[in-house]
């Protein structure tokens, strides 16, 4: 299958216990995504050398790594939940007119929060655009991104922010890296929507 687009990019607020994912805070939207790039952490190749060659071998795939997103944007909802952050709100009065803004104070004690992070790739394969790949990563903790400003000349040059996470590997229990491929979008949405459920109250 060759790839042809890019949808998402949804995420969950994780609760933790034991270093294991035990439920999920319901599906949210992260921003409308650009691109996604995972880098796996490599895996162990310990060699036993024996008679001048390999007699055995123990190999494992690696696990866990670094994703890095570039989205439209990072909304304030994300933003918050992804950096422990509250939303303020301040109001000026320009001329009679009172207006309002909102945004986040940083003091540097608020702590990175693990999330579900999850994305699909589009996919044709012949001359069929029928396939949805969901891939999901189970617990991942992100920095803030870099601020950054460019002011407007005779064309406008988009700047999207990018942000850089730390995907968890294996915790003995959960598959920490999940891939499935659905015919539809909307199989693929509600696969995700399902593994990001939160619990029934």
């Amino acid at each position: 299958m060759a790839g042809i687009g890019l949808y998402g990019v949804y995420y969950s607020k994780a609760t933790i216990a034991d270093g294991i994912v035990t439920k999920y805070a319901g599906i949210q939207q992260m921003g409308k995504a650009i691109s996604a790039s995972f880098e796996q952490t490599e895996g162990d190749n310990n060699p036993l050398y024996a008679n001048n060659a390999i007699a055995e071998n123990n190999a494992s795939s690696g696990s866990g790594g670094t994703l890095t997103l570039t989205l439209d944007k990072l909304t304030q909802s994300a933003f918050a939940d992804l950096f422990g952050l509250t939303s303020k709100t301040s109001a000026v009065t320009v001329g009679t007119e009172a207006v309002s803004g909102t945004g986040f104070d940083i003091d540097g004690s608020e702590q990175a929060a693990p999330v579900g992070v999850a994305f699909i790739k589009w996919h044709q394969e012949g001359d069929q655009r029928n396939k949805h790949e969901v891939v999901l990563f189970r617990n991942v903790t992100f920095k803030m991104p870099n601020i950054e400003g460019q002011t407007m000349g005779d064309t406008i040059e988009w700047q999207t922010p990018e942000i850089e996470g730390t995907v968890v590997g294996a915790d003995g229990t959960n598959p920490w890296y999940m891939t499935r491929v659905f015919p539809t979008q909307a199989a693929a949405v509600q696969f995700i929507t399902d593994q990001f459920a939160a619990p029934t109250p």
